[in-house]
């Protein structure tokens, strides 16, 4: 053969060889999943459905098509039910392999930021539904797109109406902010760096829910950073932990941070530490739950000094 002809083939062989990696490395994990394929004992017309977040979990249950989830993430705790599903993965970032296994025919979840994993799901035939929750109307709005995409449209409505009304009768309770002034509170979700929730978040909104203030409200990140002067100068009426972590930081804990001794909340008994994880950073159907038990929390009367609520309950979030 001539150098030539041989020199012409190689030139052919190197893009082409690129070209089949490309290939393999984008099919693999489908061609993988066919092998690993479960069987599909499923009965004519059921939907199959991967859930990637515990909220959009916690709305499926909601919304009475949880017969039709073959997988959730590994935090999808609850309704307790969650825990006996498949786990695909943890939050937002799914065993893609374990995922197409199932053969689900809807992926709903939250935070699924990673376009390939998207990309390699459609091209499988699979619906993609990405829900994002920064407010109230937000969750509703998520609860009636899952319910067209599951057939359960008549459902969501049935439980937005329900949730709306049992916010308009909270409201119709509170106290009167003429004659008691809404307490103001801060909310901390990490304390290295100091987090907390900011205006126009879903926690911004429950508190005003609950007939309190926030008091980084005025912020316009869903998640700022502060510093502890800056909380010292807020001087909070309460102070509620709903830390992202395994152990939130207790009452007598944030009584001894430097100059935190002389704050309203603290001086008062008012450090609110016994809130389950789940429920303060899940948003979901159970936001009646608890906008009711922050309006106890919230205006309740101050207690004696070293009597804060502090049962830090286990984290159950990511």
């Amino acid at each position: 053969m001539k150098r030539s002809t041989i020199a012409l083939w190689i030139l052919i062989a190197i893009p082409l060889a690129d070209v089949v990696g490309i290939l393999i490395a984008y099919y693999l994990p489908m061609l993988q999943a066919t092998l690993t394929k479960q069987p599909d004992n499923r009965a004519p017309g059921e939907m199959r459905i991967v859930s990637l977040s515990p909220s959009t979990t916690e709305m499926l249950f909601a919304l009475g098509v949880e017969k039709s989830l073959v997988g959730v993430t590994k935090y999808c705790n609850y309704p307790p039910e969650a825990k006996k599903i498949e786990r695909v993965g943890g939050f937002g970032k799914p065993n893609v392999e374990k995922l197409l296994s199932l053969s689900p025919d809807l992926v709903v979840g939250s935070g699924l930021s990673r376009t390939d994993v998207q990309q390699v799901l459609r091209d499988s035939g699979i619906q993609v539904l990405e829900i994002r929750v920064n407010n109230i109307g937000e969750m509703f709005q998520s609860l009636r797109d899952i319910g067209d995409a599951t057939t359960a449209r008549r459902r969501a409505d049935e439980v937005i109406a329900s949730m709306q009304a049992e916010l308009q009768k909270v409201a119709s309770q509170l106290p009167d902010a003429k004659k008691s002034p809404p307490p103001r509170v801060f909310v901390e979700l990490w304390d290295d760096p100091l987090t907390t929730i900011g205006g126009g978040s879903y926690l911004d909104e429950i508190i005003a829910r609950a007939g309190g203030i926030n008091v980084a409200h005025d912020i316009s990140q869903p998640h700022p950073r502060i510093s502890a002067e800056k909380v010292i100068e807020w001087d909070p009426d309460v102070i509620i932990i709903a830390h992202m972590a395994q152990r939130p930081s207790s009452a007598a804990e944030i009584g001894k941070r430097i100059g935190w001794s002389d704050i309203k909340a603290v001086k008062r008994s008012r450090v609110v530490c016994d809130i389950p994880n789940d429920l303060m950073l899940v948003p979901g159907p159970r936001l009646i739950e608890l906008v009711r038990l922050l309006v106890t929390r919230l205006h309740e009367t101050a207690k004696e000094p070293g009597t804060a609520i502090d049962k830090a309950a286990p984290n159950k979030t990511p």
